[in-house]
């Protein structure tokens, strides 16, 4: 199954989750997810699933990029004025840059060896954050810290640790429906 197909069976398992939890819009100064990204999140009790699209400027092209992301709240804090506060908000995500000609699933044929160095169009990683809910229940603002699989190996491996190329932050406004 090709990564089109995978995205639409992703939507489509979004979409029949049942409709007794919450789902949001999203507009954020992204970060790893594209300069500026927009997206629907889904969201239960302690659980949220992110599925967004991200934009990002790549010399002097504008490319896209889809990004997924689950998130885990431990705790769900009220706190004055009837706001609600998700203080720590753990979790993993992914993204997928559409850009063919810089980034790659498999080596070009141009490399000397099939599998010469790692695909480069899907990153993983692991975010960090917190959330509120403002007390008209149907605005949010959240931010994010996030760091790449490949800034965990490079921070691993390397003395350089220069962080803005492995932990970039990320501004949310969203919307709850």
């Amino acid at each position: 199954m090709g990564y089109a197909q995978k995205l639409i069976a992703l939507i489509m398992v979004l979409l029949s989750l049942p409709c007794s939890a919450e789902w949001l819009g999203a507009a954020s100064v992204a970060g790893f997810f594209g300069k500026y990204s927009l997206g629907v999140a889904y969201v239960g009790g302690h659980h949220e699933t992110e599925l967004s699209l991200g934009a990002y400027s790549n010399a002097s092209r504008t490319e896209l990029q889809s990004n997924l992301a689950y998130r885990y709240s431990p705790w769900i804090v009220p706190v004055l004025n009837n706001k609600i506060w998700h203080p720590i908000q753990v979790g993993l995500f992914g993204l997928f840059s559409w850009d063919e000609k810089t980034y790659f699933t498999d080596s070009p044929s141009y490399y000397p060896t099939p599998g010469y160095y790692d695909q480069t169009a899907l990153r993983l990683g692991v975010e960090f954050g917190t959330s509120l809910l403002l007390p008209n229940n149907q605005w949010s603002v959240a931010y994010f810290i996030r760091v790449l699989d490949s800034g965990l190996i490079a921070i691993y491996n390397n003395d350089r640790k220069d962080l803005q190329y492995y932990i970039s932050s990320s501004l949310s406004l969203r919307y709850h429906f």
